[in-house]
């Protein structure tokens, strides 16, 4: 069954003058909208307008309370505001020479490269290195075979480290 040209154009027509119609009411300006009644101000009670011309001043005061007879309102369970123990520093001076690894010696005899934790060397590089503790200058003063020879800032002898054959 096929629908015959004119049939479509007229629902065509059809379509494009119920959308005109609905575009136009649109587009009628309305009616200003109706003024909305002005508030009375409540008159206040015989009662109450005693308590009203009381100035008092309130003020708020927190107070630090620690673990024991006080705690954190939104999470009663935390240790966040527990008192910390103070552990008392130990002033003597740690040799970090223990830390350091040589990890690898390569090149050839002439001229070596050393491998020591996480810096790599030559003959008097000076370097900072990471060890455990933290970081500490390093200078280079003698590469062998399975060895090397270092100087640590703050120590009055020099270390010698011996490469690790165990892991080979």
């Amino acid at each position: 069954m096929r629908l015959n040209i004119s049939f479509w154009q007229g629902i065509r027509v059809a379509t494009a003058a119920a959308l005109v119609l609905c575009l136009a009411s649109a587009c009628k300006p309305s009616a200003p909208p109706a003024a909305a009644p002005k508030p009375v101000p409540a008159k206040p009670a015989p009662m109450a307008a005693g308590t009203n011309l009381t100035t008092v001043a309130y003020v708020s005061v927190f107070d630090e309370l620690m673990p024991p007879k006080g705690r954190d309102p939104f999470f009663p369970n935390s240790r966040r505001r527990d008192p910390v123990p103070v552990i008392p520093r130990n002033e003597t001076p740690q040799s970090v020479a223990g830390e350091l690894q040589l990890k690898g010696v390569i090149g050839s005899p002439g001229h070596r490269t050393a491998l020591i934790n996480s810096a790599i060397l030559e003959v008097g590089e000076q370097d900072t290195v990471r060890v455990p503790s933290g970081r500490v200058k390093v200078k280079c003063l003698e590469i062998g075979e399975d060895y090397a020879v270092v100087r640590v800032e703050g120590e009055a002898q020099p270390k010698r480290l011996v490469l690790n054959k165990k892991g080979f």
